[in-house]
Protein backbone atom coordinates (compact mmCIF):
# COMPACT_ATOMS: atom_id res chain seq x y z
CA UNK A 1 0.00 0.00 0.00
CA UNK A 2 1.19 3.27 -0.83
CA UNK A 3 2.04 5.74 2.36
CA UNK A 4 0.06 8.80 2.76
CA UNK A 5 1.18 12.10 4.54
CA UNK A 6 -0.68 15.09 6.18
CA UNK A 7 -1.28 17.84 3.46
CA UNK A 8 -0.95 21.03 4.55
CA UNK A 9 -4.77 22.92 5.31
CA UNK A 10 -3.58 26.30 5.08
CA UNK A 11 -1.86 28.24 2.21
CA UNK A 12 1.45 29.45 2.62
CA UNK A 13 -0.10 32.85 1.29
CA UNK A 14 -2.26 33.06 4.77
CA UNK A 15 -0.23 31.53 7.21
CA UNK A 16 3.39 33.16 6.58
CA UNK A 17 4.14 36.88 7.01
CA UNK A 18 8.38 37.61 6.62
CA UNK A 19 8.91 41.28 8.20
CA UNK A 20 10.70 40.27 10.64
CA UNK A 21 13.41 37.57 11.84
CA UNK A 22 11.60 34.98 13.96
CA UNK A 23 13.16 31.83 15.63
CA UNK A 24 9.32 29.65 16.43
CA UNK A 25 8.66 27.39 13.81
CA UNK A 26 5.08 28.86 12.42
CA UNK A 27 2.45 26.17 11.34
CA UNK A 28 4.09 26.17 7.95
CA UNK A 29 7.25 25.93 8.85
CA UNK A 30 6.89 23.20 11.06
CA UNK A 31 5.57 21.07 8.62
CA UNK A 32 8.93 21.33 6.52
CA UNK A 33 11.00 20.32 9.55
CA UNK A 34 8.57 17.69 10.13
CA UNK A 35 8.68 16.43 5.84
CA UNK A 36 12.62 16.91 6.06
CA UNK A 37 12.79 14.54 9.61
CA UNK A 38 9.89 12.65 7.21
CA UNK A 39 12.16 11.59 4.34
CA UNK A 40 15.53 11.48 6.61
CA UNK A 41 13.98 8.82 8.87
CA UNK A 42 13.03 6.43 5.86
CA UNK A 43 14.44 7.77 1.82
CA UNK A 44 13.84 5.00 0.43
CA UNK A 45 10.24 5.22 1.29
CA UNK A 46 9.72 8.56 1.08
CA UNK A 47 10.51 7.66 -3.31
CA UNK A 48 6.63 6.67 -3.24
CA UNK A 49 5.81 10.02 -2.43
CA UNK A 50 7.25 11.47 -5.61
CA UNK A 51 5.44 9.76 -7.48
CA UNK A 52 2.24 11.90 -7.33
CA UNK A 53 4.43 14.31 -9.23
CA UNK A 54 3.87 12.28 -13.05
CA UNK A 55 0.25 12.84 -13.57
CA UNK A 56 0.95 16.82 -12.79
CA UNK A 57 3.43 17.37 -15.51
CA UNK A 58 2.02 18.17 -19.18
CA UNK A 59 5.49 18.19 -20.98
CA UNK A 60 7.88 20.36 -19.35
CA UNK A 61 4.84 21.97 -17.35
CA UNK A 62 4.43 21.24 -13.78
CA UNK A 63 0.80 22.02 -12.58
CA UNK A 64 0.53 23.76 -9.39
CA UNK A 65 -1.19 21.62 -7.26
CA UNK A 66 -2.71 23.92 -4.93
CA UNK A 67 -5.15 26.58 -5.18
CA UNK A 68 -3.11 29.57 -6.34
CA UNK A 69 -0.10 27.78 -6.76
CA UNK A 70 1.40 28.66 -9.84
CA UNK A 71 2.31 26.23 -12.33
CA UNK A 72 6.87 25.82 -12.90
CA UNK A 73 7.96 25.48 -16.42
CA UNK A 74 10.56 22.69 -15.56
CA UNK A 75 14.27 21.67 -17.77
CA UNK A 76 13.95 18.29 -17.67
CA UNK A 77 10.28 17.57 -17.07
CA UNK A 78 9.35 14.08 -15.86
CA UNK A 79 12.75 12.82 -16.17
CA UNK A 80 14.18 14.11 -13.09
CA UNK A 81 11.39 12.73 -11.08
CA UNK A 82 11.97 8.84 -12.15
CA UNK A 83 15.63 10.09 -11.61
CA UNK A 84 15.48 11.14 -7.66
CA UNK A 85 12.88 7.86 -7.21
CA UNK A 86 15.32 5.36 -8.33
CA UNK A 87 17.94 7.57 -6.35
CA UNK A 88 16.12 7.48 -3.20
CA UNK A 89 15.30 3.81 -3.06
CA UNK A 90 19.01 3.20 -2.49
CA UNK A 91 19.33 5.71 0.37
CA UNK A 92 19.52 4.27 4.15
CA UNK A 93 18.31 5.58 6.66
CA UNK A 94 19.54 9.30 8.00
CA UNK A 95 19.89 10.87 11.45
CA UNK A 96 16.94 13.01 11.63
CA UNK A 97 17.27 16.94 12.37
CA UNK A 98 17.07 18.80 15.38
CA UNK A 99 15.50 22.68 15.39
CA UNK A 100 17.91 25.21 16.18
CA UNK A 101 16.98 28.88 16.82
CA UNK A 102 19.49 31.11 14.80
CA UNK A 103 19.80 29.10 11.55
CA UNK A 104 16.00 29.89 11.53
CA UNK A 105 16.92 33.71 12.22
CA UNK A 106 19.67 33.50 9.61
CA UNK A 107 17.02 31.92 7.47
CA UNK A 108 14.48 34.78 8.01
CA UNK A 109 16.80 37.28 7.92
CA UNK A 110 17.18 36.34 3.93
CA UNK A 111 13.37 35.76 3.52
CA UNK A 112 12.57 39.38 4.68
CA UNK A 113 14.96 40.66 2.29
CA UNK A 114 13.85 38.45 -0.94
CA UNK A 115 10.41 39.24 0.01
CA UNK A 116 10.98 42.94 -0.70
CA UNK A 117 12.88 43.04 -3.40
CA UNK A 118 11.57 40.14 -5.43
CA UNK A 119 15.18 39.29 -5.74
CA UNK A 120 16.28 35.11 -5.88
CA UNK A 121 19.24 32.88 -5.03
CA UNK A 122 21.42 33.03 -1.65
CA UNK A 123 22.86 36.09 -2.19
CA UNK A 124 20.93 39.37 -1.01
CA UNK A 125 23.27 42.68 -0.26
CA UNK A 126 26.35 41.00 -0.79
CA UNK A 127 25.96 38.72 2.33
CA UNK A 128 25.42 35.20 1.73
CA UNK A 129 24.18 32.06 4.05
CA UNK A 130 27.56 32.19 6.24
CA UNK A 131 27.67 36.34 6.43
CA UNK A 132 24.21 36.05 7.57
CA UNK A 133 25.19 33.33 10.24
CA UNK A 134 28.15 35.62 11.04
CA UNK A 135 25.61 38.74 11.87
CA UNK A 136 23.08 36.39 14.24
CA UNK A 137 26.93 35.61 16.17
CA UNK A 138 27.46 32.41 14.81
CA UNK A 139 29.65 30.33 12.51
CA UNK A 140 29.65 29.99 8.75
CA UNK A 141 29.97 26.36 8.77
CA UNK A 142 26.38 26.01 6.96
CA UNK A 143 24.49 24.55 4.05
CA UNK A 144 21.30 26.46 2.51
CA UNK A 145 18.59 25.36 0.46
CA UNK A 146 15.87 27.84 -0.92
CA UNK A 147 12.20 26.87 -2.94
CA UNK A 148 10.13 29.39 -4.64
CA UNK A 149 6.62 28.90 -5.81
CA UNK A 150 5.34 25.86 -3.66
CA UNK A 151 2.72 26.23 -1.42
CA UNK A 152 2.69 22.75 0.67
CA UNK A 153 5.98 21.57 2.78
CA UNK A 154 5.77 18.60 1.00
CA UNK A 155 5.66 20.65 -2.44
CA UNK A 156 8.90 22.10 -0.56
CA UNK A 157 10.63 19.40 -0.03
CA UNK A 158 9.81 17.65 -3.05
CA UNK A 159 11.19 20.43 -5.16
CA UNK A 160 14.60 19.79 -3.49
CA UNK A 161 14.64 16.47 -4.04
CA UNK A 162 13.63 16.40 -7.57
CA UNK A 163 16.18 19.15 -7.93
CA UNK A 164 14.85 19.51 -11.71
CA UNK A 165 17.90 22.17 -13.91
CA UNK A 166 20.44 21.42 -11.28
CA UNK A 167 23.26 19.10 -12.85
CA UNK A 168 24.74 18.01 -9.43
CA UNK A 169 21.73 17.99 -8.00
CA UNK A 170 22.83 19.53 -5.16
CA UNK A 171 19.69 20.62 -3.13
CA UNK A 172 19.08 16.67 -2.94
CA UNK A 173 22.56 16.09 -1.77
CA UNK A 174 22.40 18.49 0.98
CA UNK A 175 18.94 16.96 2.85
CA UNK A 176 20.56 13.50 2.55
CA UNK A 177 23.98 14.84 4.02
CA UNK A 178 24.35 12.45 6.70
CA UNK A 179 26.46 15.03 8.44
CA UNK A 180 23.28 17.41 9.15
CA UNK A 181 22.49 17.17 12.63
CA UNK A 182 20.40 20.89 12.85
CA UNK A 183 18.08 23.18 10.43
CA UNK A 184 16.33 26.35 10.95
CA UNK A 185 13.52 27.12 8.53
CA UNK A 186 11.74 30.15 7.36
CA UNK A 187 8.92 30.51 5.05
CA UNK A 188 6.63 34.12 3.51
CA UNK A 189 5.66 35.44 0.66
CA UNK A 190 7.56 36.64 -2.17
CA UNK A 191 6.76 39.02 -4.37
CA UNK A 192 7.47 37.46 -8.20
CA UNK A 193 6.74 33.75 -6.87
CA UNK A 194 4.49 34.04 -4.25
CA UNK A 195 6.03 32.26 -1.95
CA UNK A 196 9.58 31.09 -0.59
CA UNK A 197 11.22 29.04 1.63
CA UNK A 198 14.95 28.74 3.06
CA UNK A 199 15.73 25.98 5.40
CA UNK A 200 19.61 26.44 6.94
CA UNK A 201 21.61 23.05 7.61
CA UNK A 202 24.46 22.33 9.52
CA UNK A 203 26.42 19.61 11.81
CA UNK A 204 26.33 22.37 14.73
CA UNK A 205 23.10 24.85 16.08
CA UNK A 206 24.94 27.88 15.83
CA UNK A 207 26.68 26.89 12.24
CA UNK A 208 30.26 26.58 14.37
CA UNK A 209 33.42 24.36 12.92
CA UNK A 210 32.11 20.70 14.25
CA UNK A 211 34.28 19.06 16.96
CA UNK A 212 37.57 16.74 15.88
CA UNK A 213 36.54 13.15 15.94
CA UNK A 214 37.46 11.38 18.76
CA UNK A 215 40.78 9.25 18.76
CA UNK A 216 40.57 5.60 19.52
CA UNK A 217 43.12 3.98 21.81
Amino acid sequence: MKPSRPIAAVLLLLALGATAARAAPDRFEAGVFAELNRLRSNPAAYADFLRDYRPRFEGRRLRGAEEGEIDILTREGVVAVDEAIRELRREKPLPELAWSDLLARAAADHVAVQSRSGAVGHYTRGQGPGERMRARGGGPYVNEVITYGHHTPEGVVDQLLIDDGVPDRGHRFSLLRPTHRFVGVACGRHPVHRTMCVALMSQTADGSPPPPPKRTP
